[in-house]
């Protein structure tokens, strides 16, 4: 890891919400990377993957979160070869789904679960392409410097 770091939201209009925050590590090792993710969610490490970033939900247990843990820690995960718009907003998309989940569907239970910390692979792209493209689209009309 050559860098880490954390930001922080209140997911509220107002700024009143719960303060939540996300650590964020950055490796310029894509395999260590991917064995530091792999190991944050209780996975094996398998070469040749094609993971270039990952959001983990930890806590003092583990990958598991137990029901309902208040404050998990949320930690994203960045390897230089790939720190682009696309892969930020895609990796934030997934920390924003647990924020979202913990302090704004009601009920540990709630059918919402299983996609706020399940699989939301396609709302991540979906943000990260269309964060992507809004900003290429900003540069090229030199609305970005």
């Amino acid at each position: 890891m050559i860098s880490r770091f954390r930001v922080a939201t209140r997911s509220s209009p107002d700024g009143s919400g719960i303060r939540r925050q996300v650590y964020v590590h950055v490796y310029d090792d894509k395999a260590e990377m991917q064995k530091a993710h792999a190991k944050a969610r209780g996975r094996t490490w398998e070469p040749g993957q094609d993971v270039a970033g990952g959001m983990a939900v930890q806590t003092r247990a583990g990958f598991e979160w137990p029901s309902p843990d208040p404050g998990p820690v949320l930690v994203i995960r960045l390897w230089t070869g790939q720190i682009t718009t696309r892969t930020i907003a895609h990796e934030a998309t997934h920390a924003a789904a647990v924020i979202f989940f913990m302090d704004h569907v009601p009920g540990w239970e709630s059918r919402a679960r299983g996609i706020y910390l399940g699989n939301n692979e396609p709302l991540a792209y979906a943000v990260g392409d269309i964060t992507a493209e809004i900003v290429a689209g900003l540069y090229r009309l030199k609305l970005l410097p």
